[in-house]
């Protein structure tokens, strides 16, 4: 059954434990390329607070790192989290709309005939 990543490369993990899996790539984040790093993630206006209350936040503060909303879920957020929380009003982040995930779902969806 596992064959079939050996060929795309390509697969999403899904946990109930919702804080482990991104806490461990914001500290791989942290250690890979330092100052001034940032991560979108769905809800990581919420997150943030988890983020804070980790053994790896005082670190994640120190380097300036921060988390926005990708703009396709930012949009169904308040107007307010929007303001803080959405790429289009952070300084930085380019062209970027944080939504990577969501081009590999749109992409893959033509594979789904195959499998």
């Amino acid at each position: 059954m596992f064959s079939i990543f050996d060929q795309s490369g390509i697969f999403i993990v899904a946990c109930c434990h919702r804080a482990k899996y991104p806490l461990a790539i914001i500290d791989k984040l942290l250690t890979g390329y330092g100052k001034n790093g940032a991560c979108a993630y769905n809800i990581g206006c919420a997150f943030m607070k988890t983020l804070g209350n980790s053994t790896i936040g005082p670190q994640a503060q120190d380097l300036g790192f921060r988390l926005m909303v990708g703009a396709f879920h930012g949009h169904a957020h308040n107007r307010m989290c929007q303001l803080d929380w959405h790429p289009m009003y952070i300084t930085g982040t380019g062209h970027s709309e944080g939504e990577g995930c969501e081009h590999i779902f749109s992409t893959s969806n033509a594979l789904a005939r195959g499998t």
